[in-house]
Order: structure tokens, then C-alpha cells, then sequence
């Protein structure tokens, strides 16, 4: 009985055991349901981070793993990380399908996945997941999801064709989906070319609210491709204003060019301007709009435009090249067309466009004038070579014929003219006009040698008998200015017989030049050795005759050639000693008013002195002195006047006159010469003391002035000598230094030294004066000995020792050579270019210069030297001066003109300037001129007077003769001008121009600047066409697609997108 009831309580226990468990596992079970149903509540309203923590006290709380509470918890655990965005969501659902492969909820982890990284936008793993889930384990509605999110995805990849297929079984179905599934299986029919499939489906969806927008678009565009441009004009405009603004520039353009391609160009500009405020324009768009304007007759703006078009090489530019010279033309601005028509005949792409493009330019070019690198001639040319047997061809050799008779470049025209090789006569009438204004064009710049060489090419073909004549006279002037005066005497005689002759206004003065020729054969003012006085006196003889016949023939008494013609018959008897009939023609000279004497005066006393009428001399000096007291004769009409006194032995007017000259000259080169004068008078008239005084100065102030100190010191002799006190003489001698053994030494040195220059031996005069020099302790001829030594080595063109002597000199003022060694020191200074050490030695010689060569020369001097050193002030003052000077060179003229006007122009005086630079044009056709002409361009340029530089630059070109240097000069700056007028085109095209033509002198200075130019001219073009609007990206606004989800296309807040694919790889 024991044993049962031990065996009854055992299974009472159990029993209960087991009853208490079970309740117990109840509890538990209950408390975690309602747990899970508390945490599905919060999970339903989205509160997914408190929902979260309460599936996991669930998973906590659950030790089985199999348990079907435990196993949903863990699933929206996972979920809710989904949600959540944490970044460990993707293991969290991996474990899950890990753990619970068969689990139903399994299937459903892959659809979250790929919803996770589809809102996140990571599309390459939303497609990894969808792709795992089978399609047909899900309901409709999220079939539906998974084919437009699987196909969008796909679509974003650039995987069209798979997405295509995803969208097109959708398509079959109804469903919210429906109207992005359109658009997208639309865009993808779009961008393969499927216009009209596209076209359906764009048009089914065009009042959705989500695409009404952009389906405009889309639907223009696909008119457009199918060139249904009216229906499209009919469509678009209507929605202009409601297209996005991202799209409306592009929208714009669809319409504008359906417009122009309707050659409706009105209403093609008013789309085209909307498009351009929205929109960067291309060149086919600036084309289209500049065509517009051209058709409408707006030719300014159609210019601008299709200048906008034509950086490349291709049949666009040359089309556009061609408009836009014919808009020129309208325009009236032929210069322009002409460079336009130019770069279209350079291209290939139209045949057509290049032949009438090459025949327009070459018209141009000769209507223009503007030839500096002769392309009418070329253009011309080529035209004929290229299109032989066209009507046109025969006009372009007519015209040929005329820029023959028009250009300025001669030496390029005449290269032409000579690869003709059956010249008919206006071809040859067209060679002699050319050679002879090229020979003109030398003579001008002073190359006579190759001037010579063209006159005689005149006479090849002697179509004109009066450019024969004229030829043969300049010829003569050619060799008269070459110094060349037997063979100018012959040409101005064969001129006189050549046919024409008298057509010619030269002739009139042929025996005025013939004289001159045989006045300056006959080298009146040097030293003539005795053999050739003979032939020195025939030619003389000649040239009275001629200069007679002159006079007579043509009286014209006020005119400065007959004045020069009695000056110059006056010289010549002067020359020939005949000093009668000198004075005779020189008194006639007198009497013709309006005119400076000087000179006539001057010679005519020396005559009156030769035949001892000492009294007309005196009068004649003192007119000159009273009538023209700045003259160049004034300081040697002074002196010639108080010797005339002294001769005539009126003392007290000689002595007046020496001191006039002293006080009006201290430091004039021949102050030493008057007070020995002054002295000698003074003791031939007994007054000792006042001579002796005279006499003491030289010696004391003028130590180098060796031949006055010579006088002086014989002179102090006979002031002892009247004292009675020769005796005091050598003692005065000792006194002062002079030993008479020395002079004796000096005197015997010398001789030799002189004795070679008598003999003109250089090489001896060096020697022989170097050892003077060195042997003589203080050498009384030392002056000349330098001076001897100065003139043998500059003879020999060894300057810097000529310098070295003349400098010494220098250092000695008052001695006979001092000016003379000035001059040559200045000269030689200024050729090695040390223009600062040559304005010393010129300033000096104004200061002491005698004659009025000396003056001249110093005053030219300076101004050469302000100039180079750039000391534009100074330059101004001396300029000045020198054209005050009677009688300067044609060339000094020029340059004192010039140097006015640049001057005037550095120190911004442009006013003055511009006067100046006017008058160098007025003087002279040397280059010169050119440069003149170039500087006032410039000051216009400067001035920001952009029209007036223009047509000064245009002047510059057609002026002739021509100078490659200031031409391309001139064209770099038309180049410029172009630029801040913002015309690139014709900017570029000035400066292409010098860089393929220009080969004149510092031809790489010049192409290089072209080139740097050009540069900043493309650079500066560019940078305004980049200066307009980007066209923008689409982008799609999409409004409530999904009701499930409301950023199924918008960015998560907190997670990246997928548009790097790579940082979607990585993770």
C-alpha cells in the first residue's frame, strides 16, 4: 500500500509539475504576444525606432528560435532598421533569409531590400534584389511596383532595353503606374529614333499633371526630327510659356528654326531672341539667327552675328563669309565686304560661293585702292588661271589692266607684268606707267642709283612720248644729286631732244639745271689744282651761258630760281676772277625783293675788296652788318669791315669795329685775332700802353691760340723797341718763360711735321707728330700737331683715334682748330650713337661758332641728339631753331618736322602734334611722310576716335609712295581699331594679312605683334561667346505617383545616391 500511494504522490507531482509549467509557459507566451502586438501597432504607425525596441525585448525574451512570435519579430526588427535607414538593414534581412529559409516572410525580404535601395537610389542594388524575387509570389499590386521600379532602375543605368520590356508589360496592365510607365517607355521610343511610337505615347499622357510640363517638349522636338515643321508650328507656341524654364530655351529654338526653315524669318527672330536669353547659341544658331536678319534686311546685325560663326573652316563659315559681304555691301562698307568676300574664296566647300567670292574680292580691291600687299593683282590672276573660259574672266582681265595702272606696290605689279609674256599695247602702256612711277617712288626716297636703272626700263615699251621725255630729265636729276654731273649734263641734253618734250613743264627749266650741273662740275668752292683750272674755267663758262639763256629766255625777275641764276653767274665770274661783272650780277640779285642777301652781300664786298674799291666794300659790309645782323656772314662781315677800316687806315672806325666784334663775340674762335688787331692799331698810332694791354690778354687768356701769340710776342718787340728798351724785351721774355733756345728746338721739330703735311703724306704727318710731341716739353705747335694728327686718322676712317686728338683739342678753347675739332668730335660721337657726349660737343659749338655753317651744324647736331636721348622738350626747342636756318637740306627739313611732331606727340601735345605730322605730309613723299601719316592714325586712335582712324589708316595705304614698315604699322593698328569696335572678323582679318604677306623690314617685330594680336583676338572672342546661359539639364517633377510612397523619386535626407556608381559598390 505504500508502494501505491509513493507511486500515486509521484504522479500527483508530476501532474502538478507539469501543470504549473504549462501555466507558467502561458504566462510568458501571453506577455510576449502582447508585447508583439503593441510593438505591430507602433510598427503600423510608422514609429519604427520604438517599435524597434520592442521586438527586440520579444527576440530577448523568446529563447527559440523556431518560435513563430520570435521569428515575425526578428523580421520587423529588420524591417523597421529598413525603415530606420541604419546602415546594418542588408545583414539584418541576410540573417534573417539565413535563418529562416522556408519562412513565407522570406520571400517578402528581398521586395524590402530592393524598395530600401530604390528610395535610397542606389539602383544597381535595388535591380541585384528585385532580380531575386520571383514575380508571380507577389500580389498584383506589388507586381505592378516591381516591374516600374525594376524597369526605372534599370532605366537609370542605361540598361533601356531591359527596361523597356519591364515598362511595356506594365503598359498592359492598369494600374497606378501607368502614366510614368507611358513616359518612360516613350523617352526610350524617342531615343531610338521610334519618333512615331513616341509621339502616341507623349500625347496619351500630355495632360497628366506629373508630365505636363515637359511632354511639350518632347512632342516638338519629335515634330521637329520628323520635319513636320508646319504642325509644329501649329502645336509649340502654346505652350512657350508653360514649358519649364530649364527646357524653354531649347523649346524656343524648335520653333525658330521651324519658322526659318518656313522662311518666316520674322517670326523665326522672335523665338530666336527668347531662345538666347535662356540658352548658350552654337554657330548653326548664330547662323540661322544672323540669316534672319539678313533676309530682313537688318544687315548690321546680321553682320555681327555671322561674324560669330566664322572661327572654323568648313562650308558654314564660307556661306556665312558670303552673307555676310554681301550685307557689307549693302551696308555701303566695301572695305569690309571686300575682306569677306576675300576668306570665302580662300575656302573649298562651295565651288560656286568661291568662284563669285574670289571675282567680288578682286573687284573690290581695285575699286578700293587698297592694295598694300597687291591682292587685286593676285586675286585677279587667279582668277584667270583658275576659270579660264569663263565670261568673268574676261572681265577680270580688264580690270587686271586697270589695278596695272592704279597700284602702288610697282615692284610686285611688275613681277605680274613680266610673266606676260605677249603684252598687247595697253599691257605695255601699263609696264612704262608702272616702271616710271616706281623710278619716281626711288628718286623720293633717294635711291637714285636704283632710280637711274628704272627711268631707262621706261623707254622698253615707248608707248608715251612724254613719260620718255620725263624719264631722260629725272634721270638727270638723278645723277646731278649723285654728283654724277657729266652724266647728268648728258641726259639733260638727250632730254632736250627726245620727243615729247614739250608736252612736259620741266622743260622750261632745262638750262636753269644744265647751268647748276656745269656750275657744280666745275667744284667752284675747292682748291683746283693748276692742270685742271682750264677745264675748271670751260665748265664755268657753260654755266653762265646756260644760267644766261635762262634769264633771258624767262623773265620772271620775282622768282627765286631767277634770283639763284644771278647768284650763281655771280660766283662763277667770282670763280673766274672776273670781279666786275661778279659785283654787276650780284647787284642785280639785290634788287629782286622778298629775299635774304646775306650771302650776295658778303661775296659782292669780297669782289669789291679783290679790285681795291676798299670804299664800295666798306659800304657793302656795313648793309650787311645794319641789314642782317643774326646772318651767318655776321661775325666775318664785322672783320672783313674793321680791316677794310684798317686798310683804309681809318683807325678809329677799325678800332670800333674790333671792339663791336669783341663785345658782341667774347667767345667767337677769332676773339684773339681782334685784340691783336686792336693792339697793332694801337701802337701803329703811338698809343703803346693800350696796345701793349691788347697784346697781354692774347698772351695771358689765350695761350693756345699759337699764331696771334707768335704775333703778339714779335709785337711786344717793337713796343720795347719804341721804349727804347730792347733789353727789357728779353727780360720781359724771360719773364714769361720764353726761352729763345726753345723756340728754336720747337721750330726745328716742326719743320718735318709741316713739310709732310704740305706733301699730304699722312702716314709721315702721324709719325712726325707724335714725335714732336713727345720730344718738346711744351710744344708751341702742339695744337696743330693734334690737329694734323686728328684729320690723317679720320681720312683713314680710324675714328676713335681721330677722337682722341679732336677731344684734346677740345679741352683748349680759343685755339684756330677749336671749331673744327668740335664739329668732327660731334660727328663721330653721335655715328658710334654716344649722343650724350656729341650734345656736349654741339652745345659748345654754338656758343663759338663763326660761321653759319658752324652755327647750322650745331644746332642740327642737338636736335639729333635731344631726340635719341629722348629729351622731347629740348628736342622741341632745337627743332625749331633748325628751321629757322636759311637754306637746310630737304632731309633736315623732314626730320626737324618729324621730330617736332613726335615730340609734341610724347609730351601729349596731340593737337601740335597733329600740325606738325601735317606739314612733314605737305614736304615731303619720303617715308617720313609714312610715319607722319601713321602718327596721326595713332593720335586719332588715342583719342578714341575710332571712324576718323579708320579713314586716316585707309589714307595711309593708298598714299604713295608706299613703306612696307609704317603700311603694316598702319594695318596692325587698323587691327586694334577693329577690336574695340568689338569687329573680330575684320580685326582678324587685318592681322592675318600682315601675317601672311608682310616681308618688309623687321619682319619678324612686326609678324610677332600680328600674331600676339591675333591671339587676344580669338582669346577675347571666345570669351564672349562662352558669356551667354547654359542650357540646363531636364528634370522631372513627379507629383503622387505611389500613394504607398511619396518619395519614390526624391532624395533620402540621410543616404547617398546612387549617381556614383562606385560608392554603390563599395558598400
Amino acid at each position: 500500500m505504500s508502494n501505491m500511494l509513493r507511486k500515486g504522490f509521484c504522479i500527483l507531482f508530476l501532474v502538478l509539475f507539469f501543470a504549473v509549467g504549462k501555466a507558467q509557459k502561458t504566462l510568458i507566451f501571453t506577455d510576449s504576444y502582447k508585447s508583439y502586438k503593441y510593438a505591430q501597432e507602433l510598427y503600423d504607425k510608422q514609429k519604427y525606432s520604438s517599435a524597434q525596441a520592442y521586438f527586440k525585448e520579444i527576440i530577448n525574451e523568446i529563447d527559440n528560435t523556431q518560435d513563430e512570435l520570435r521569428i515575425n519579430a526578428e523580421y520587423y526588427f529588420a524591417v523597421c532598421a529598413l525603415h530606420l535607414y541604419h546602415q546594418n538593414v542588408e545583414t539584418l534581412l541576410a540573417r534573417f533569409v539565413l535563418d529562416h529559409p522556408d519562412h513565407p516572410k522570406s520571400k517578402s525580404v528581398f521586395l524590402q531590400l530592393a524598395r530600401h535601395y530604390y528610395r535610397m537610389k542606389k539602383f544597381t542594388k535595388s535591380i541585384e534584389y528585385f532580380e531575386k524575387i520571383d514575380q508571380y509570389d507577389l500580389s498584383i499590386e506589388d507586381q505592378n511596383e516591381y516591374l516600374f521600379k525594376l524597369g526605372y532602375s534599370k532605366f537609370t543605368r542605361k540598361k533601356k532595353d531591359e527596361a523597356k520590356v519591364n515598362f511595356n508589360e506594365l503598359l498592359q496592365r492598369e494600374s497606378d503606374y501607368k502614366i510614368p510607365a507611358t513616359y518612360y517607355y516613350s523617352h526610350i521610343a524617342y531615343e531610338e529614333g521610334k519618333y512615331q511610337t513616341a509621339l502616341v505615347g507623349f500625347k496619351e499622357i500630355a495632360n497628366s499633371k506629373m508630365f505636363k510640363s515637359i511632354i511639350p517638349y518632347y512632342i516638338t522636338q519629335i515634330l521637329y526630327q520628323q520635319h513636320k515643321y508646319n504642325d509644329l508650328i501649329a502645336y509649340a507656341p502654346n505652350y512657350i510659356d508653360s514649358v519649364i524654364e530649364k527646357r524653354k530655351g531649347e523649346f524656343a529654338k524648335l520653333i525658330g528654326d521651324s519658322y526659318y526653315k518656313s522662311q518666316d524669318y520674322k517670326s523665326a527672330l522672335d523665338y530666336y531672341k527668347i531662345f538666347k536669353k535662356h540658352a548658350k547659341a552654337n554657330r548653326e544658331s548664330n547662323y540661322q539667327v544672323a540669316f534672319s536678319y539678313y533676309k530682313l534686311k537688318q544687315y548690321e546685325k546680321a553682320v555681327s552675328l555671322f561674324s560669330r560663326v566664322v572661327y572654323r573652316k568648313d562650308i558654314l563659315s564660307q556661306t556665312s563669309y558670303y552673307h555676310m559681304a554681301d550685307a557689307y555691301l549693302k551696308l555701303d562698307e566695301k572695305d569690309y565686304a571686300r575682306n569677306a568676300f576675300h576668306e570665302a574664296s580662300k575656302l573649298e566647300f562651295d565651288q560656286d560661293i568661291k568662284r563669285n567670292s574670289l571675282f567680288n574680292y578682286a573687284k573690290l580691291a581695285f575699286e578700293l585702292s587698297y592694295n598694300p600687299y597687291d591682292e587685286a593683282i593676285n586675286a585677279f590672276h587667279e582668277f584667270i588661271d583658275t576659270y579660264p573660259n569663263t565670261d568673268d574672266a574676261k572681265e577680270a582681265y580688264e580690270f587686271l589692266l586697270k589695278v596695272y595702272l592704279t597700284t602702288k606696290n610697282y615692284d610686285d605689279a611688275l613681277t605680274s607684268l613680266e610673266k606676260i609674256k605677249d603684252k598687247d599695247p595697253r599691257m605695255q602702256s601699263a609696264y612704262q606707267i608702272i616702271v616710271f612711277n616706281r623710278a619716281v617712288e626711288q628718286f623720293h626716297n633717294r635711291d637714285y642709283e636704283d632710280a637711274v636703272g628704272s627711268f631707262e626700263l621706261v623707254g622698253r615699251y615707248p608707248i608715251d612720248q612724254k613719260l620718255n621725255a620725263l624719264s631722260e630729265f629725272w634721270k638727270a636729276e638723278c645723277y646731278y644729286r649723285l654728283e654724277k654731273y657729266e652724266e647728268a649734263i648728258a641726259s639733260y641734253e638727250k632730254y632736250r631732244y627726245t620727243n615729247g618734250v614739250l608736252l612736259t613743264s620741266e622743260y622750261e627749266d632745262l638750262d636753269y639745271h644744265l647751268g647748276y650741273a656745269y656750275f657744280e662740275k666745275a667744284k667752284p668752292y675747292s682748291s683746283i689744282k693748276s692742270y685742271n683750272f682750264n677745264k675748271q674755267k670751260l665748265d664755268l663758262k657753260e654755266s653762265i651761258k646756260y644760267f644766261r639763256n635762262y634769264i633771258h629766255q624767262y623773265k620772271i625777275p620775282d622768282s627765286s630760281k631767277f634770283r639763284s641764276a644771278l647768284v650763281r653767274i655771280a660766283d662763277a665770274y667770282f670763280v673766274l676772277k672776273d670781279d666786275s661783272l661778279a659785283i654787276e650780277n650780284y647787284k642785280k640779285s639785290l634788287a629782286i625783293e622778298g629775299f635774304n642777301h646775306s650771302y650776295a652781300l658778303y661775296q659782292m664786298s669780297t669782289s669789291q675788296g679783290l679790285i681795291q674799291d676798299y670804299e664800295g666794300k666798306m659800304q657793302t659790309l656795313q648793309q650787311l652788318t645794319d641789314d642782317y645782323p643774326n646772318s651767318r656772314y655776321q661775325v666775318l662781315s664785322l672783320l672783313n669791315l674793321a680791316q677794310t677800316y684798317k686798310d683804309l687806315e681809318k683807325n678809329t672806325e677799325a678800332i670800333n669795329t674790333y671792339l663791336k666784334f669783341i663785345d658782341e663775340y667774347p667767345n667767337n674762335n677769332y676773339i684773339s685775332t681782334a685784340h691783336v688787331e686792336v693792339g697793332s692799331i694801337y701802337i701803329k698810332e703811338g698809343n703803346i700802353e693800350e696796345g701793349e694791354k691788347f697784346l697781354l690778354k692774347v698772351l695771358d687768356d689765350y695761350p693756345d691760340a699759337e699764331l696771334e701769340n707768335e704775333l703778339s710776342i714779335e709785337l711786344m718787340m717793337e713796343v720795347y723797341a719804341k721804349r727804347n728798351d730792347l733789353p727789357g724785351y728779353y727780360s720781359w721774355l724771360d719773364s714769361r718763360g720764353i726761352a729763345v733756345s726753345e723756340q728754336q728746338k720747337d721750330s726745328t721739330f716742326w719743320h718735318p711735321v709741316q713739310l709732310a703735311r704740305d706733301n699730304g703724306d699722312c702716314n709721315l704727318q702721324i709719325e712726325k707728330a707724335s714725335f714732336y710731341l713727345d720730344n718738346i716739353t711744351n710744344p708751341i705747335k702742339e695744337i696743330s700737331a693734334h690737329y694734323y694728327m686728328a684729320t690723317c686718322y679720320y681720312t683713314d676712317g680710324k675714328m676713335n683715334e681721330a677722337l682722341f686728338h679732336y677731344d684734346f683739342i677740345t679741352t683748349k678753347p680759343n685755339n684756330n682748330y677749336y671749331t673744327e675739332a668740335l664739329k668732327y668730335a660731334g660727328e663721330i660721337t653721335f655715328e658710334s650713337k654716344n649722343h650724350k657726349l656729341a650734345l656736349g660737343h654741339f652745345s659748345t659749338l654754338e656758343n663759338v661758332g663763326v660761321t653759319q655753317e658752324d652755327l647750322s651744324l650745331a644746332k642740327r647736331g642737338q636736335m639729333y641728339c635731344f631726340y635719341n636721348l629722348e629729351n622731347y622738350q629740348s628736342t622741341l626747342i632745337y627743332a625749331k631753331k633748325v628751321l629757322a636756318l636759311n637754306q637746310i637740306s630737304e632731309k633736315v627739313s623732314e626730320d626737324a618736322n618729324l621730330y617736332l611732331a613726335n615730340s609734341y606727340k610724347e609730351l601729349n601735345f596731340l593737337d601740335s602734334a597733329m600740325l606738325h605730322y601735317e606739314n612733314v605730309i605737305a614736304i615731303t613723299k619720303s617715308e617720313a611722310a609714312a610715319e607722319a601719316k601713321y602718327n596721326i592714325c595713332h593720335i586719332y586712335f588715342l583719342r578714341e576716335d575710332y571712324t576718323a582712324c579708320e579713314t586716316q589708316i585707309m589714307e595711309l595705304v593708298q598714299q604713295k609712295p608706299t613703306y612696307d614698315y609704317w603700311l603694316a604699322k598702319g594695318i596692325l593698328l587698323l587691327g586694334d581699331n577693329f577690336t574695340q569696335l568689338k569687329d573680330y572678323f575684320n580685326a582678324r582679318h587685318s592681322l592675318q594679312s600682315i601675317i601672311d604677306n608682310y616681308d618688309g623690314p623687321k619682319n619678324d617685330e612686326i609678324v610677332a605683334e600680328a600674331v600676339q594680336k591675333l591671339d587676344y583676338v580669338n582669346n577675347l572672342e571666345q570669351m564672349e561667346l562662352n558669356d551667354q546661359p547654359d542650357q540646363e539639364d531636364i528634370e522631372i517633377e513627379f507629383d503622387n505617383i505611389d500613394p504607398k510612397d511619396q518619395k519614390l523619386f526624391e532624395d533620402s535626407s540621410n543616404q547617398e545616391t546612387d549617381d556614383n556608381e562606385n560608392n554603390e559598390d563599395e558598400e
